[in-house]
């Protein structure tokens, strides 16, 4: 049958204020030891179909479990699972006949292949709550780790699963709990830790995904799947970002909540105007936070180094370096804070609802989407037209308007793309993305001439790297009027040419 959950993750120091949260109120908990051994091949067959094979033992009690399906957008989880009380600390796979497992080639042999790939040891304690009627949520929250090849991971994470009931009263409890209870919506199950342990990964900076839409979708589909891929490539780089050591999480981060943004402002008349402008208003400051993170990696780690190689900067370079590249940190440790405090969680809850599609009651769309799609990229294909009719006379200010439209424009591209698969397009998208990057090193370098002047550095110095700085900022004239040249012959996608 299939599991519904929604998952968190809890600081170890806010652990304590979950028994005291006022949702669970009256409810007694339970407190057991669970510990879970995952079986697979040695090439990781089930793992990569998908599944997860595992045996659990609580107390004296043995359960053979097998969970298909990946899923966990916005801390929702729902997959198929499948559950049978063992004798002992034995699998018997013959009960997964009835399951995706007995169609796997060589199913017949597969128990000859299995063999443990990783252990789960926690303690869980549990709460069951009935909000309403004919509704019950057990709270779970599991404290302990992973263990793989002598490589260990902590677990501290709370999970709300609707045993009975419409899964919208999971997502009030949760919001109810974020009242009393920092957490943050965790898109990483338990299985997902022990592969990369297995596997010896650390967790990578992860892009965007791409969106496959098709032609016939509702509007409302096609929605979820865009501003989707969004939320997930933003909970992908979270832990990254908390971590503070890689600045590379913080740029995909940013780009993720970029995305986010464009997406919800593109689909507004879907989501609901309203809606819509409160989710992006209250991502504006984490928005802020990401972008004033990465401004000073960019500085920190490449503009700064291009101006302190020069001769006559030797004595000062090294302190220069160092102190940009501590404030950088300083930064990005804003940015973990801001990522993990609770109004961006809050929000991300929220549009996980609705990408839940749960209780929405608003009208469904009846526009197409190959015509949503061709309307929305006309406009903002305009828009970009209209901020670049001067090129070479754009100022700053000019430049960033600029920027921010031909951001708007390559995300709607992005994630519509599917719609409109032709050579033209991809010209198309190449060019955009050319132009957005010449922007963004414009950017740069306007930025750099700001943060330059915060140096402890001697002011000939600063005056002169701000002088090269400004000319590198005001130097993309002629490109800038080029790439756009070449978006007004290829026009929009799905526009006629």
């Amino acid at each position: 049958m299939p599991e519904v959950e929604l998952k968190f993750a809890v600081d170890e120091r806010d652990r304590e204020r979950i028994a005291r949260a006022s949702p669970l109120a009256g409810a007694r908990s339970v407190r057991r030891r669970l510990v879970t051994l995952y079986l697979d091949t040695p090439d990781a067959l089930l793992w990569k179909r998908g599944m997860a094979l595992r045996l659990r033992q609580s107390g004296s009690r043995w359960i053979q479990s097998l969970k298909g399906g990946r899923s966990g957008r916005g801390g929702l989880h729902t997959r198929d699972e499948w559950e049978f009380d063992r004798p002992d600390a034995s699998i018997d796979l013959a009960l997964f006949a009835a399951t995706p497992l007995a169609r796997l080639p060589g199913a017949d042999r597969l128990h000859e292949r299995l063999a443990v790939a990783f252990a789960v040891d926690m303690v869980r304690t549990a709460w069951v709550v009935s909000p309403a009627r004919a509704t019950r949520l057990e709270v779970a929250l599991d404290v302990g780790e992973v263990t793989a090849g002598g490589r260990t991971e902590r677990i501290s994470e709370l999970e709300i699963e609707c045993l009975e009931g419409p899964v919208g009263a999971a997502f009030d409890l949760a919001a109810r709990l974020l009242d009393d209870v920092p957490m943050r919506a965790s898109a990483i199950t338990k299985a997902q830790r022990g592969w990369r342990l297995f596997q010896d990964e650390r967790p990578k900076p992860q892009k965007a995904r791409g969106v496959a839409l098709d032609p016939s979708m509702p509007l409302e589909r096609a929605a979820r799947e865009v501003v989707g891929a969004a939320v997930e490539q933003l909970e992908a780089n979270e832990e990254g970002v908390i971590a503070g050591t890689d600045p590379e999480f913080v740029h995909q981060a940013r780009v993720a909540l970029r995305r986010l943004r464009s997406a919800l402002r593109m689909f507004r008349r879907t989501i609901g105007r309203k809606r819509s402008r409160a989710w992006r208003s209250e991502l504006a400051r984490l928005s802020a936070a990401l972008g004033a993170a990465r401004d000073r990696d960019v500085f920190a780690l490449e503009s700064l180094p291009a101006v302190l190689c020069a001769p006559s900067s030797a004595g000062f370079a090294d302190r220069v370096a160092n102190a940009a590249q501590a404030r950088a940190k300083r930064e990005r440790r804003r940015a973990a804070r801001a990522i993990a405090a609770a109004p961006p969680a809050r929000t991300l809850l929220a549009i996980s609802r609705w990408l839940a599609d749960v209780d929405d009651e608003r009208a469904p769309e009846r526009e197409p989407l190959p015509a949503f799609a061709a309307r929305v990229l006309g406009k903002r294909h305009d828009r970009v037209l209209a901020h670049a009719r001067h090129p070479g006379r754009l100022d700053a200010a000019g430049r960033h308007r600029l920027r921010i439209e031909a951001k708007r424009l390559r995300y709607g591209v992005e994630g519509l793309a599917s719609l409109f698969a032709s050579q033209r397009t991809k010209s198309y998208r190449d060019a955009l993305a050319e132009l957005q990057d010449t922007l963004g090193q414009a950017n740069d370098a306007a930025n750099a001439a700001r943060l330059v002047v915060e140096l402890d550095a001697p002011p000939a110095f600063v005056r002169a790297a701000r002088r090269q700085f400004a000319a590198k900022a005001r130097g993309h004239g002629e490109r800038i009027a080029s790439l756009v040249r070449r978006l007004r012959q290829a026009g929009a996608p799905g526009s006629p040419r």
